[in-house]
C-alpha cells in the first residue's frame, strides 16, 4: 500500500513539471594508486580488485580446496582420537 502510494505521489509530481532538470556535478575527478587502490579528488579512497587471469583463479580454487580438505582432515583425525 506504502508503495502504491509512493508510486502515486511521484507519478502527480512529474505531471506537475514534466520538464527534466539535470543534477549538478560534482566535479569529483579519480587517480589510480598502487595495487587497485583508488583516491579521489575529494579525498575519498576506494579498493578496486583487478582481473585475475583463469590461471589465477584455478590456483585460488584449488588453494581454497585443499585447504578445507586438510581441515576436514584434522577434524577427522580428533574425532578419531
Amino acid at each position: 500500500e506504502k508503495l502504491e502510494e509512493m508510486y502515486t505521489e511521484a507519478h502527480e509530481k512529474i505531471r506537475e513539471d514534466p520538464e527534466h532538470e539535470l543534477a549538478e556535478k560534482k566535479g569529483i575527478t579519480h587517480a589510480k594508486g598502487e595495487a587497485g587502490q583508488m583516491t579521489a579528488s575529494d579525498g575519498t579512497e576506494h579498493v578496486r580488485n583487478k582481473k585475475i587471469t583463469l590461471e589465477q583463479r584455478r590456483a585460488k580454487v584449488a588453494a581454497k580446496i585443499a585447504a578445507a580438505q586438510a581441515k576436514l582432515l584434522a577434524a577427522d583425525e580428533e574425532e578419531d582420537e
